[in-house]
């Protein structure tokens, strides 16, 4: 019931932000793009949906432990399937954005908690024609 309410504010909040943007008739920042995709990213993993946590990933996404975004799908989904995932929370009070001069974005952190422990994450996005998506991911330590 606790993850159905979230889910729903982020959801209305989210859509408020676009919505309003619009009628502003006013063009929506990358820092505001880049929030609704991290925003996605936390909705996806506390509601264990796995394709609208693959919505946030560019086609371009490539890590050299985990592969393409395919590859990735595979695990996180092995992962969400195992219990890995079950009662986790995304934080992102701390979050912050910085982009740069070559089309990339870099937000930290975000932080994910759950039965297995937590770690601090790092986003690496990519603007393209219709947002910004992830095309790397830098876990604290690893």
């Amino acid at each position: 019931m606790k993850h159905t309410v979230k889910m729903l504010v982020v959801c209305l909040f989210t859509g408020m932000v676009v919505l309003g943007c619009q009628t502003m008739g006013t063009t929506v920042s990358d820092e505001d793009m880049i929030t609704e995709t991290v925003t996605n990213l936390k909705v996806a993993l506390e509601t264990l949906d796995i394709d609208m946590l693959m919505d946030t990933f560019s086609d371009d996404f490539y890590h050299p432990e985990v592969g393409t975004k395919e590859d990735g799908r595979d695990l996180l989904q092995m992962a969400m399937e195992a219990g890995y995932a079950d009662d986790g929370e995304v934080y992102l009070d701390d979050m912050e954005i910085v982009i740069g001069d070559d089309g990339k974005a870099s937000v930290y952190p975000i932080d994910l908690a759950g039965p297995p422990g937590s770690i601090s994450v790092e986003l690496i996005l990519q603007k393209e024609d219709d947002g910004w998506f992830i095309i790397d991911v830098h876990p604290d330590g690893m």
